[in-house]
C-alpha cells in the first residue's frame, strides 16, 4: 500500500460510566489526524448508568455512537469491530490516551515492516484532585518466541497496540476471559501468524485507580481467567510440547501460580489445576519451592500441593 493512498484508522472506544474520563480520551483520539491517514471513532455505550451518554450526545457529530444494554468491555469491542470501516483499528478503553502521533508513528512502521500488529511503550499514570502523576513505564520489546512470550509476561493495554484489520477479522474478542481479554486478543493475532513490529517510545498511557474501568475484578477472577486461558493455550500447543521445552515450562509456570491461588480460594479449581498440570508432566518435580520438591519425591506431586496448601491456609 503507498503512503500516498489515504487510508482509513477506526479508533473503538468501549465506554462504561465513563463520564470522568471519556472527555480527555476522544481528545486524545480527535489529535490523530495527519496526511497519512483519515479516523473515524467509533463509541460503544455499554449501558452506562451515569452521564457517560448526555457527554456522548455532543460527539454525534464528529463520532459515531453505538448504545447497548451493559454486555462487557469484549462484546463492547466486537460490536465496534463490527461496525467500523477502517483498514487499521486501533482499541481504546475510555480511561486512556493515545499519545500525540502514536497512529501516525505506527501505521508508518506498519507500512514500512509490512506487518501487521504495532506495539510501542506505555506509561501508567493516575490523576487525584485534578493532578496527574506518572506512576511507571511499560517498556521493551518482545523478546524470544512472541507466542511464549506474550502468554507467559508481556502485557501492553489496547492504547498501545495498532492492528491491520485484515489479520484481526479472523478472531475475535473472548467473552470467557473478562479480565485478561486485551491479553489474549494479542496473542490470538500472533496464534494465527500477525507479524508484529515495535515502536519504542510512549505511544499511549494507561490510567490506574479508576474503578469504572471495563476490565477491572478482584483477584480471583484474574486468576480463574488464567487457569481458563492456560487450558485452552495447551489445546493450541499440545503437539508441540515435547520440541518446544519453553512453552511446556510456560504452561507449567502458569499452573503452578494457579495451584497456589485456587488452595486458599478454590478447591475444585486447585484439583482441576493439578490435573492439567500432571497432563503435561505426569512425572512432574516442582525445582524452585524446596519444600514442595521434597514432599512431591516422597508422597507425588499432587499429595505434596495439598500438604502445602494446608500451610498456607494457616499463614
Amino acid at each position: 500500500m503507498s503512503f500516498f493512498q489515504v487510508i482509513l484508522v477506526s479508533i473503538i472506544i468501549p465506554a462504561y460510566n465513563s463520564a470522568h474520563t471519556i472527555v480527555a480520551t476522544l481528545a486524545s483520539a480527535l489529535k490523530q489526524e495527519s496526511s497519512l491517514f483519515t479516523t473515524e471513532i467509533v463509541i460503544i455505550n455499554d449501558g452506562s448508568t451515569d452521564k457517560t451518554a448526555t457527554i456522548l450526545n455532543s460527539y454525534q457529530h464528529n463520532c459515531t455512537v453505538i448504545t447497548q444494554p451493559n454486555m462487557g468491555a469484549s462484546t463492547a469491542r466486537q460490536n465496534g469491530f463490527n461496525a467500523c470501516k477502517g483498514n487499521y483499528i486501533q482499541y481504546l478503553d475510555a480511561d486512556d490516551l493515545l499519545a500525540e502521533g502514536k497512529i501516525d508513528l505506527q501505521l508508518k512502521a506498519l507500512l514500512t515492516n509490512n506487518a501487521d500488529i504495532a506495539y510501542g511503550d506505555v506509561e501508567k499514570f493516575s490523576e487525584i484532585n485534578n493532578q496527574i502523576k506518572t506512576e511507571s513505564l511499560i517498556e521493551g520489546t518482545i523478546l524470544g518466541d512472541p507466542e511464549t512470550t506474550i502468554f507467559k509476561s508481556f502485557w501492553r493495554p489496547p492504547a498501545a497496540i495498532l492492528y491491520k484489520r485484515s489479520l484481526i477479522e479472523k478472531i475475535t474478542w473472548s467473552k470467557n476471559l473478562p479480565v485478561i481479554q486485551d491479553a489474549r486478543y494479542l496473542l490470538d493475532a500472533v496464534f494465527i501468524g500477525g507479524k508484529l513490529v515495535y515502536t519504542p517510545g510512549i505511544v499511549a498511557k494507561y490510567r490506574i485507580n479508576q474503578s469504572q474501568s471495563l476490565s477491572q475484578r478482584s483477584n480471583l477472577e484474574f486468576v480463574k481467567d488464567c487457569f481458563l486461558n492456560t487450558s485452552e493455550v495447551y489445546k493450541i500447543w499440545q503437539n508441540d510440547l515435547e520440541k518446544n521445552p519453553l512453552k511446556k515450562a510456560a504452561l507449567i509456570e502458569s499452573l503452578r501460580y494457579c495451584i497456589t491461588e485456587f488452595s486458599i480460594t478454590d478447591r475444585t479449581l486447585f484439583n482441576l489445576a493439578i490435573d492439567l498440570l500432571l497432563k503435561i508432566a505426569p512425572n512432574y518435580i516442582p525445582q524452585k519451592s524446596i519444600m514442595v520438591k521434597k514432599l512431591s519425591q516422597i508422597f507425588g506431586y499432587r499429595n505434596a500441593e495439598k500438604l502445602a496448601s494446608l500451610k498456607r491456609k494457616l499463614i
